[in-house]
């Protein structure tokens, strides 16, 4: 270990709570007493407050260290950050946002103020998470240990516990998911996490497979993953052309303008009810053109739309109403289609 690096070391050392003896810093860095010596005389004469005691050696309690040089700019985006929606539903996450927005203002005491140029807008789309839930998501994670969730599936709308092996959460379409092999269908499975009652650990430990989110979702529009790879094609208006050109909506998107001014769009998922909805989104400026059950979802999308804001048209009897186009039935919760 050089020098700097043992004193920065041995700055961070001083920092915490407990006092050290110059044995105990001795033996820590594997140096001699009179090393350890040397160091602490070297803090002082640069300025930093080294107090000693009958306790032994620490900081000064009014030493300020400031390892962030920010300038406003770069605050003001890291404030931003931490303000994000996205975090605000699980109430541990966000008691340690506030904790780290809070040291990041002492931090940056100084910093010029800056106007407000960029604003997170919400709302945040998840529900509200159990508060605990994702500290105990995040332990399991890291632990490989095992979990019970009791969950609430859309197709169902029923609560039933589920044994998890969990691999990951992440933050997509405006919502937080569980990832990790479900124990009934012995396969990965997707998890929103504001349908999560409640959760607890079971005994013992799980092997974690090689494991990596983007894959995981590299064939998918949003969340949803099926077992056929489709070659899905659209048209859209020219009109739409700066929002589909200049956008970006999937990593394996291509787009060609058509000799008539409109772009043909083409993409690769696995799954086609959640790229139907957004076709129907454009009101007739977007066209499915390929696969042939992408073209007739679309059709069905639009079509039971278009039945339900018909004013003259009798309220559909949901008891007997077959489940909504490209949703999963009920062997097939809604969050967790089948995988490739």
């Amino acid at each position: 270990m050089t020098r700097p690096i043992r004193l920065l070391k041995l700055v961070q050392l001083l920092a915490g709570q407990r006092r050290y003896h110059v044995g105990e810093i001795a033996e820590r860095f594997g140096v001699t007493e009179r090393t350890v010596y040397r160091d602490l005389a070297e803090l002082s004469t640069t300025g930093i407050p080294v107090v000693n005691d009958e306790y032994g050696y620490r900081l000064l309690d009014t030493a300020t260290i400031r390892p962030l040089a920010l300038d406003a700019a770069e605050q003001a985006v890291l404030k931003l950050l931490l303000g994000n929606p996205a975090t605000q539903p699980s109430p541990d996450v966000t008691r340690t946002l506030k904790s780290v927005e809070a040291k990041l203002d002492a931090a940056t005491l100084e910093a010029e103020e800056t106007p407000r140029a960029l604003t997170l807008a919400g709302p945040e789309r998840s529900g509200p998470i159990p508060d605990g839930l994702t500290s105990l998501l995040e332990r399991a994670i890291r632990d490989r240990i095992p979990i019970s969730i009791h969950y609430r599936s859309l197709a169902g709308g029923r609560l039933a516990w589920r044994g998890v092996d969990p691999y990951e959460m992440f933050h997509r379409e405006n919502a937080w998911y569980l990832v990790g092999r479900c124990h009934l269908h012995d396969e990965p499975r997707t998890f929103r996490l504001d349908r999560i009652a409640e959760a607890k650990r079971l005994a013992g430990i799980f092997r974690r497979p090689i494991f990596n989110i983007d894959a995981f979702l590299e064939n998918t529009w949003a969340v949803y993953r099926g077992r056929t790879l489709h070659d899905i094609v659209i048209h859209f208006d020219a009109s739409l052309g700066p929002l589909i050109q200049q956008g970006v909506h999937h990593a394996t998107e291509r787009v060609t303008r058509l000799g008539n001014g409109h772009l043909e769009y083409r993409v690769q998922l696995s799954h086609l009810e959640e790229v139907a909805r957004w076709i129907v989104s454009f009101a007739g400026l977007a066209r499915a053109i390929a696969p042939g059950s992408l073209v007739t979802l679309v059709r069905d999308i639009a079509a039971r739309a278009r039945d339900a804001h018909d004013p003259d048209a009798r309220p559909p009897d949901t008891r007997s109403q077959r489940p909504l186009p490209g949703l999963p039935t009920l062997d097939e919760p809604a969050d967790q289609p089948p995988l490739i």
